[in-house]
């Protein structure tokens, strides 16, 4: 039998919720500080369903920042990689559209943050972002659990405005290495 083309990759345009006030960052995300809906990530490069814990996403901004926090949940909390190598430590990874170029940051289960080079831009840009953003990780659960993770990417040093309606295209991306994906 011939194999089955995967899915279509997932494109739509998500509406993130405007913040009345910022979210405090201490690696947790209860709905008193992140009042906007969870998105359930797809785990699986590619693009088929994938069985397992589940990866989800609280999205918002306010005039300075766009606001990314992360619940990642694992079934052995115990395993969690808290490194900063990416593809072998557990961590996530925010792409976003900038005026120059796309930025890719990656955040650590440890509390390392990165921007790295991959995407074009700058060392100097990467290095400017990375200095700027505030970024916390926090694990969670002492056997099945999981981690938190809490950004706040400052729009101006992307060189963006925010404006209602505006478009800026990004991507989220978790590695968790209890199954390598």
């Amino acid at each position: 039998k011939p194999s089955a083309n995967p899915p279509s990759r997932r494109g739509y345009a998500f509406k993130v919720k405007r913040l009345a006030q910022a979210p405090a960052f201490d690696g947790e995300t209860e709905w008193e500080e992140w009042p906007v809906s969870m998105i359930q990530l797809d785990r699986e490069p590619s693009r088929w369903s994938a069985g397992g814990a589940p990866v989800f996403a609280r999205l918002a901004y306010d005039d300075k920042n766009l606001y990314v926090a992360l619940q990642v949940v694992t079934f052995d909390a115990g395993k969690i990689r808290t490194g900063t190598e990416w593809g072998t430590d557990d961590g996530a990874e925010v792409s976003i559209a900038g005026k120059d170029g796309t930025y890719v940051l990656r955040g650590f289960a440890g509390g390392k943050l990165q921007c790295v080079t991959d995407a074009g831009i700058s060392t100097d840009e990467a290095s400017n972002l990375e200095n700027a953003v505030q970024y916390v990780a926090k694990p969670f659960g002492q056997t099945r659990g999981g981690g938190r993770s809490e950004w706040a990417i400052p729009l101006e040093t992307l060189g963006i405005q925010p404006k209602s309606g505006e478009k800026i295209p990004f991507n989220l991306a978790t590695y968790r290495s209890e199954d390598g994906i």
